[in-house]
C-alpha cells in the first residue's frame, strides 16, 4: 500500500513539473536562497523580528517555501488563494509561539517574492514564449532555479522533510484544509521538490529551444536583487509597506499577457527584451542593499 502511494505521489509530482496552469514563479531554490540570505544578514530586518528569526531559522526556511504546498491554486483571483496578503497577515496573526511566528514571516517572505516573480517575470515569458510549448508557470520556475546553488536545494529537502506539525496545522486552519487534503498536496510538493534535482529534468530545460536566450543568470538575479529588497521592506514595515500595493498572485498582467500573445500571434523568435511589463521604479528605488551583486 506504502509503495502504492509514493508511487502516485511520484507520478503527480512529476506531473506537477510540467502543469501548465500553476502559479508557482520562483522554484524552492530561490525561495530558499531568498530565505538564507534574510537570516545571513538580520540586521537589515529590525531587531524584533531578527531575533524571532534567529532563533527559529527552520522554520522560517519552511514558511519560505509552504505557500507553494497548495498545488492547484493556479492564477486566477480568489477569496481564499494562498498567496494572498490576507492569508498571509492570518497566519501571522494565528502564530502561537516565536515558532510560528518565524514560520509566518517566512510565508510572508514568499509573498513578496512573488510580487516580482508573478507580475514580471512570469508575464514576460509567457508572453515571450510559443503558446505551444505548453509548460507555462513550471517549465520558467524551475527553468529560474538552474542558476540556484546545489546547498539551496539540499535544504529546501531537508526542511520540508522535518517534523513541521504545529506550522502544519497553523496553515491548515487558517487555509480551512483537512488534514488528509493537506497531507496529499505535501507528499505531491516534497516529492516535486527533489525531482527539480533529478539530471534527466535538468538536460531536458537546458535542451529547450529558445529558453536560455529568453532567460539569463543576469536577468534572474536583477530581479532577484528587487524581490530581497521588497523582503527586507515588508520585514521593517509589514502592512505599512509598498508591498501591500501589489498582488503577489500576478493575476491581471498573467492573464493580459497570455490575452496579448494570442491577439500578436508572435512567432517564437521573441525575447525577454520584448518585455510587456516593466517593474516599476517605485520597486526600483526600495534599495536596502545594492542591486548589482549576484545572490544566487
Amino acid at each position: 500500500m506504502k509503495k502504492t502511494i509514493a508511487l502516485i505521489s511520484g507520478v503527480a509530482a512529476a506531473i506537477t513539473l510540467f502543469l501548465p496552469g500553476e502559479a508557482h514563479a520562483w522554484g524552492a531554490g530561490i525561495h530558499v536562497a531568498q530565505g538564507s540570505f534574510i537570516l545571513d544578514n538580520l540586521r537589515l530586518t529590525g531587531p524584533a523580528v531578527a531575533a524571532i528569526l534567529q532563533s527559529h531559522p527552520f522554520d522560517y526556511i519552511y514558511g519560505c517555501i509552504s505557500a507553494d504546498i497548495f498545488i492547484g491554486k493556479g492564477y486566477k483571483r480568489r477569496d481564499d488563494h494562498c498567496h494572498n496578503w490576507s492569508v498571509g497577515f492570518n497566519v501571522l496573526d494565528g502564530a502561537s509561539d516565536e515558532a510560528t511566528k518565524a514560520y509566518a514571516y517566512g510565508y510572508l517572505t514568499h509573498l513578496t517574492a512573488d510580487i516580482i516573480a508573478h507580475n514580471y517575470f512570469i508575464p514576460n515569458l509567457l508572453y515571450a514564449t510559443p503558446a505551444t510549448r505548453g509548460l507555462g508557470h513550471l517549465f520558467w520556475e524551475f527553468r529560474a532555479d538552474r542558476f540556484i546553488r546545489k546547498k539551496h536545494w539540499t535544504l529546501a529537502s531537508e526542511v520540508i522533510s522535518m517534523h513541521n506539525k504545529t506550522n502544519d496545522d497553523l496553515i491548515k486552519r487558517v487555509m480551512k484544509r483537512s488534514r488528509l487534503r493537506f497531507g496529499a498536496k505535501k507528499m505531491v510538493f516534497k516529492r516535486a521538490v527533489k525531482l527539480n534535482d533529478v539530471m534527466l529534468y535538468k538536460e531536458y530545460v537546458e535542451k529547450s529551444h529558445n529558453s536560455a536566450r529568453l532567460i539569463t543568470r543576469k536577468d534572474v538575479a536583477l530581479l532577484n536583487n528587487y524581490a530581497l529588497n521588497l523582503i527586507i521592506e515588508m520585514l521593517l514595515h509589514g502592512k505599512k509597506s509598498l508591498c501591500m500595493n501589489y498582488d503577489p498572485v500576478g493575476t491581471d498582467h498573467t492573464i493580459y499577457a497570455k490575452r496579448r500573445r494570442k491577439l500578436d500571434g508572435l512567432s517564437p523568435g521573441i525575447f525577454i527584451g520584448d518585455s510587456l511589463f516593466t517593474v516599476p521604479e517605485e520597486i526600483i528605488n526600495v534599495r536596502h542593499i545594492d542591486q548589482e551583486a549576484v545572490r544566487l
